[in-house]
């Protein structure tokens, strides 16, 4: 799974939201030792009817992550602070592709501290842009941001068939939304634990429930940014954080079938 290092998942004593990010939105609920046992149960139930071909018909996907949602995290609000640096890494990147879109590359350059990137491979350039975006660090959330800030490159090879300079806005909202699908995704699998999709006994079958995971979330992803009106290039460094977390909570509304 992308390259998330092995993990058994999050113990049921482990705080839904670190001591240290100190975020006061953050809703406490009461936590059982048991409340990942649900999600993993059906995420297992999930993988096993693929295993037996039944993938396509199975609702426990959907099941697993509402409930994961609702009730192990205590709904969008509280699952979209337990993001953490993922949420700070959204909002510069907003910042930064607003930037770029209204004043120009080398004026953004300027301004961010990006480094060289005027007339780069788009590709190489946003790897740049990353090093601001997601700095190093050594909590699992900064691990996440830089892990799908990574993953979102790679989803779109057409990143190196042009500068940084010809990406329309419409691409740098699809890079963004690729890149919160894969923050979601990577924080999903973290709590619940990737030893639960090796169960499957071939690459393929793992390919396939990973495929069936990401575009779930992707859907969800893309229907926020939908259903909100989202507008890269209107949006300025004052504004994104509140939108970067009204999108990452219709996402998670959305995962829980909720249609607000």
């Amino acid at each position: 799974m992308g390259t998330s290092t092995s993990n058994p998942g999050q113990k049921g004593g482990t705080p839904l939201i670190p001591s240290w990010l100190n975020d006061n939105s953050f809703d406490p609920q009461p936590q059982s030792p048991d409340r990942f046992s649900v999600p993993r149960g059906d995420f297992t139930r999930f993988i096993n009817d693929n295993r037996s071909g039944n993938g396509g018909r199975s609702g426990h996907l959907s099941r697993a992550t509402s409930h994961y949602v609702r009730n192990t995290l205590g709904g969008s609000s509280n699952a979209t602070v337990r993001l953490g640096a993922a949420r700070r890494s959204t909002a510069q990147m907003f910042s930064v592709f607003n930037s770029i879109i209204i004043h120009g590359v080398a004026e953004s350059q300027r301004l961010f501290r990006l480094g060289d990137i005027i007339g780069k491979k788009a590709a190489d350039a946003l790897l740049m842009i990353g090093k601001f975006i997601c700095p190093d660090g050594g909590s699992t959330d900064e691990g996440i941001a830089r892990d799908s800030y990574i993953e979102a490159i790679i989803a779109m090879p057409e990143l190196q068939d042009k500068s940084i300079e010809d990406l329309s806005p419409p691409e740098f909202l699809a890079f963004t939304e690729h890149y919160m699908s894969r923050v979601i995704e990577d924080r999903l699998i973290n709590d619940i634990g990737n030893k639960c999709f090796s169960l499957p006994d071939s690459v393929a079958q793992i390919d396939e429930i990973q495929r069936q995971l990401a575009g779930f979330i992707s859907g969800a992803v893309s229907d926020a940014v939908a259903k909100l009106n989202v507008d890269i290039s209107r949006i300025n460094s004052s504004q994104a954080s509140e939108i970067v977390d009204s999108i990452y909570k219709k996402s998670y509304d959305l995962l829980t079938g909720i249609e607000e």
